[in-house]
């Protein structure tokens, strides 16, 4: 079992009826670099004057490698930027470049114009205090150091940062939900600016849908799955698309996708090894539906999967995905396994608490001694539970190690901090009891991990 967590609060969620913080496809709205770790989050506006207005926050604290002792948080408030549209897509994704130190986050978008902030060189090398204020960051921009905006930059969803080395990679949607493909950028820290790199996941009546993108071992993995596009009556208005919950719904989702990359994003392969796409090719340059092997599992349409639930590497090579599927009549949560041959499985985990169909969606992850982790939010309750992987007659099982009580979130982790330390940092919201001083509350729950000997190690025996 773990050890009772200690728990920050960032700030009050906003008064909102969709969920704007604590998403699934947030990557990342918490990351750690050096001695500070750093997250988002949006709040209410204080101005009474400005109701139904949110506001955009980037806060930091100092923290150690092997404790989770909670520190001070230090928080900026950008108000020069209202986000007024209460849709649940509209989030704000984080990342820091180790080797130039900028910060760099996206925010706001559905099927919208870019929107996209950087600090200035080095705010995330400095070892002391430093400079931390609005005035190091950038005015909201609609386009890309290094890039003039482009119709690539019209109509943005899903940002999300992946670290490579000294390097960032950013990637997000163009277009609408059934009808997207995936683009993908590099921001070089010696450069100081971004490259399009290409459109790596192509839809063709339908749309890729992402569990994210992750880098470990030199190796870029994106696993996904597709939503099928079905056309819509006359009298849909036109922008259907940007709803909430639009005309093409998760009940069109099917199939779990996977890809590999070596070079960084470039050059894209199948779990077998087989090139899928050159990017920089005039031919075969991007993903395309129906691409040899890039399907692992067939999962036919109303299987009750969702779109964007959660993916992790492993430090042996091995590649795991979290999603659910309707199995035997009730959803259960599943994982997928990739073993470091290439070797796929799949796991029923039997969690205290089950997935809805549409419900809350979780978090896999795995920290630096390879343990393999499971943080799932109730979907009919209150909940929030964390499960370890174990290994049992060479079989991959779940055990729970962690339930509480009191949130309401999709739980997101800190991997970075995971790369370096034995904390587990957990980004959620806690759920409301009711009462005026019980409001929803955007928190980081931070988890003392184990420390487990080699012969425990639980990937060893795979």
């Amino acid at each position: 079992m773990l050890y009772s967590p200690q728990k920050s609060v960032l700030g009050r969620d906003p008064e909102r009826t969709h969920r704007i913080n604590a998403n699934s496809f947030q990557q990342n709205a918490i990351t750690s670099f050096g001695e500070w770790q750093y997250a988002t989050f949006y709040t209410d506006a204080l101005d009474a004057n400005q109701s139904g207005v949110c506001h955009v926050n980037i806060t930091r604290r100092r923290i150690s490698q092997v404790s989770n002792t909670v520190n001070n948080w230090e928080t900026l408030t950008f108000k020069d930027y209202n986000q007024t549209m209460d849709d649940g897509h509209n989030t704000i994704s984080i990342a820091v470049c180790r080797g130039d130190g900028t910060v760099h986050i996206a925010y706001d978008h559905h099927c919208d114009d870019l929107r996209f902030r950087i600090s200035e060189q080095g705010i995330a090398l400095k070892s002391g205090i430093g400079s931390w204020s609005t005035c190091n960051f950038t005015t909201t921009q609609g386009s890309l150091p290094g890039i003039a905006s482009n119709d690539f930059m019209k109509e943005v969803t899903y940002p999300r940062f992946a670290n490579i080395g000294d390097d960032l990679l950013l990637t997000y949607r163009i277009g609408q939900a059934g009808l997207g493909s995936d683009v993908l950028y590099r921001y070089s820290a010696s450069n100081h600016v971004y490259t399009y790199l290409g459109q790596h996941l192509t839809g063709i009546s339908n749309s890729p849908y992402i569990n994210g993108i992750d880098y470990s071992l030199g190796r870029l993995h994106i696993s996904w799955c597709y939503r099928n596009f079905v056309q819509t009556d006359a009298d849909t208005p036109a922008n259907a698309h940007k709803q909430q919950a639009g005309p093409n719904g998760p009940e069109n989702n099917h199939d779990l996708n996977y890809a590999f990359s070596d070079d960084l994003g470039e050059t894209w392969k199948n779990s077998d090894g087989a090139t899928l796409a050159v990017l920089a090719n005039q031919d075969v340059n991007t993903i395309r539906p129906g691409a040899y092997g890039i399907r692992v599992f067939e999962i036919p349409m109303g299987s009750g999967i969702l779109n964007q639930e959660a993916q992790a590497a492993d430090w042996e090579g091995g590649f795991w995905v979290l999603n659910r599927e309707n199995r035997s009549g009730s959803q259960r949560w599943v994982v997928y396994h990739r073993d470091p041959k290439g070797s796929w499985t799949s796991v029923q985990v039997n969690s205290t608490s089950q997935p809805t169909e549409i419900g809350s969606r979780g978090s896999i992850c795995a920290d630096r001694r390879n343990q393999v982790f499971l943080v799932l939010p109730g979907n009919m309750e209150t909940s929030l539970s964390i499960m370890r992987a174990k290994i049992l007659g060479g079989s991959i099982e779940f055990e729970e190690v962690w339930r509480d009580k009191g949130f309401d979130g999709e739980p997101l982790v800190d991997i970075q901090r995971l790369e370096f330390s034995d904390v587990l940092s957990v980004y959620t919201r806690t759920a409301s009891s009711g009462s005026e001083d019980a409001k929803k509350n955007v928190v980081v729950i931070d988890f003392a991990l184990p420390i487990v000997g080699e012969e425990n190690v639980l990937l060893r025996e795979l």
